[in-house]
């Protein structure tokens, strides 16, 4: 009678460390997969930020090439000792810059896909002024 209570023991432990095994593989399959999905997540932003640097530096080298002749003209013009500004009459043609227009259509309710589309930057980029202008607000 002991041996059989002694060998049923024997059998309820294995089946039980059996269980414990199996349960431990399978939660070690769900954090690889999770540490999958961040980094296919961070993979993707990786692309996204790569893509905005490279239309970047397009509209960069475009706008290098199609400055050149008017800072020419401007260095002639500043050579000229007969030029003398005009003061009569001074317009302002400031510009608000990429990060206040961001703002300023965040502040309307319009999402950072949207602003980015209208003002034709990243995305990323635009969420990345609208997180460091929150940031900056809460720590001042």
């Amino acid at each position: 009678m002991t041996s059989m209570l002694l060998v049923l023991s024997l059998l309820i432990h294995l089946i039980t460390l059996t269980a414990f095994y199996q349960l431990f593989k399978q939660v070690q399959i769900l954090k690889q997969g999770r540490s999958d999905d961040v980094t296919k997540l961070m993979e993707t932003y990786l692309k996204e930020i790569k893509e905005e640097n490279r239309l970047l530096e397009t509209t960069l080298s475009q706008a290098e090439t199609s400055v050149e002749p008017d800072t020419k003209a401007a260095a002639d013009k500043t050579d000229s000792s007969a030029y003398t500004p005009a003061t009569d009459h001074v317009a302002d043609d400031s510009k608000l810059s990429l990060e206040a227009k961001v703002l300023q259509l965040y502040d309307r309710g319009l999402e950072i896909e949207n602003i980015a589309r209208q003002l034709n930057c990243g995305k990323t980029e635009a969420e990345l002024i609208i997180k460091f202008n929150k940031k900056a607000h809460n720590n001042a």
